[in-house]
């Protein structure tokens, strides 16, 4: 990446952005919910994303080493705040799934193309790295949009915490899920990292 502060650096931020978010909701529904808040606050421990203009709060000396480090403490913050639910609850990935789901149709983008609704799905959730390359379409035929995910970028994250990485794509696909509600467009997980759009 350029050391020079450029567009794609703010269109990353804005999706380390809506990942941190997505947390910040899920934390202050479980507290509603009767979660343990004390618990629940220790995910600051991980760090807290700064606030702000991207260009007064960024590292101009290591644009992409401070950009990497946000992706990280976003994933990691995500996974410490499911895990403490779960500690408490072993139903909690119904809660956790059911406000992923009502934030992305908060964040939906109404009526979309497929070309429109791959792409929104880019700009919108973290997938590492613009350089890491990490989704590679594999079909488009005008009614439906097929890709892949050439690596798992976010489990490692989650198993450094002692979970399994596969609770990350139960949260993201009910937020997607919710994401393409009423876009004309319905998503499906197919299994082994690969993704479909079709209209419906």
């Amino acid at each position: 990446m350029s050391a020079i502060l450029g567009p794609i650096h703010h269109w990353l931020f804005r999706k380390i952005q809506f990942q941190d978010a997505l947390t910040g909701e899920i934390l202050r529904k479980a507290k509603e919910k009767g979660y343990d808040g004390e618990k629940l606050s220790r995910v600051d421990e991980m760090g807290i994303l700064p606030q702000g203009e991207l260009g007064n709060i960024i590292d101009s000396s290591n644009i992409h080493g401070w950009l990497q480090g946000k992706i990280a403490l976003v994933e990691y913050r995500l996974a410490a705040g499911v895990k403490s639910m779960l500690e408490e609850r072993k139903e909690a990935m119904e809660d956790i799934c059911a406000i992923a789901f009502a934030f992305g149709r908060e964040h939906g983008a109404g009526s979309l193309s497929l070309g429109e609704g791959f792409r929104f799905y880019e700009d919108t959730l973290v997938n590492g790295m613009p350089c890491d390359g990490v989704n590679m379409v594999l079909n488009e035929d005008g009614e439906e949009l097929i890709w892949e995910e050439t690596v798992d970028i976010h489990a490692p994250y989650w198993q450094e915490l002692g979970m399994e990485g596969a609770l990350f794509y139960e949260i993201r696909d009910a937020l997607v899920k919710g994401l393409f509600e009423g876009s004309g467009l319905k998503y499906q997980a197919l299994g082994n990292g690969t993704y479909k759009l079709v209209k419906e």
